[in-house]
């Protein structure tokens, strides 16, 4: 009769035999496990945003959103190629051309290795490549690859740069940046898919700049920083990336109440309205619902309060 629950013993037992006596604790058991206890609901009504699939974590912690934050941590660095070059070549002198893509110096953590970041201001350096000829980099990711022209100028231009630069075929400009360096402008590193998948994935990205029959080919290692940040056409597709979080972590999002003085900004949470779990590839994009985008997209007046989105652990704002 499977579909029938235990009794459960309401009085006291007797003495019986050792097999009753078992069968009569499994009974009892029965009664007291069968039971689910629900779960507590989210902060406030939230609406469940989709996202890529991924399985929680058994040994992963459920992470909690701070109730507020100041914000200020600090991030990385401005991109230094010089300095980054003898970390390198090990403090050897270069003897070869040399391309790579850095997010700079992370405050955070040491500075022995040269990488970048998803989600951080970002910035290509070139080494030993002649001024004024045009330059071809490539990129390969995920079984393909991209290819933009690099054009030396003699200052860069102000225009608007791409998340998806290195991607997208748009040339790059860049600048004499002294000592036979080379050097773009900076932008905000988050390829489009699948690009962004198959670096999330790897971990590494490889690129190969050639001009004529000066030629360099390196690959630079992802900095596994915890964050997340809007994806391009964010006013069209409303959709963001949650990264860096160990596989199967639970990541809320949530919705900040912003107030600014002169001195400081200060976000206070006003609910949770979506959630992530970390798939290997420690990348999930989500799309936030639209009674939430129209808030977070207002631009109210100076004194009046405002709101963005944000996650665990990084005491800023990614709206």
């Amino acid at each position: 009769m499977t579909g029938l629950r235990p009794r459960c013993p309401t009085g006291p037992r007797p003495l019986v035999p050792a097999l009753v006596l078992a069968l009569a604790l499994a009974l009892v058991t029965g009664c007291t496990t069968g039971r689910e206890i629900p779960a507590p609901s989210p902060l406030g009504r939230a609406p469940t945003a989709a996202t890529r699939p991924g399985t929680p974590s058994p040994s992963a912690p459920d992470l909690l959103l701070a109730e507020q934050f100041d914000m200020g941590l600090p991030g990385a660095d401005p991109v230094r190629c010089g300095d980054e070059l003898a970390l390198l070549t090990r403090g050897r002198p270069a003897d070869r051309p040399m391309a790579w893509v850095s997010s700079g110096r992370d405050e955070r953590r040491s500075a022995d290795a040269v990488t970048f970041a998803l989600g951080d201001r970002s910035a290509l350096c070139l080494y030993g490549f002649a001024q004024g000829k045009p330059i071809t980099l490539t990129v390969a990711a995920g079984g393909r690859t991209y290819t933009t022209p690099v054009t030396p100028v003699a200052a860069l231009s102000s225009g608007d740069s791409s998340k998806e630069e290195l991607f997208n075929g748009r040339a790059l400009e860049v600048e004499d940046a002294g000592g036979g360096f080379l050097r773009s402008g900076y932008w905000t590193f988050l390829p489009p898919d699948p690009a962004r998948e198959a670096v999330a994935a790897t971990g590494r990205l490889t690129l190969t700049a050639s001009a004529g029959a000066t030629r360099a080919t390196g690959g630079i290692p992802l900095r596994r920083t915890r964050g997340a940040e809007t994806v391009e056409g964010w006013e069209r597709g409303h959709r963001l990336a949650v990264f860096g979080y160990p596989a199967g972590t639970r990541v809320p999002i949530g919705i900040y109440r912003l107030t600014r003085t002169e001195a400081s900004a200060r976000a206070v949470l006003v609910r949770k309205v979506g959630q992530v779990v970390m798939p290997r590839s420690r990348l999930a994009v989500l799309s936030i619902p639209q009674d939430v985008f129209r808030l977070v997209a207002e631009a109210p007046p100076k004194e009046e309060v405002s709101h963005c989105l944000s996650v665990p652990g990084i005491a800023r704002c990614v709206t």
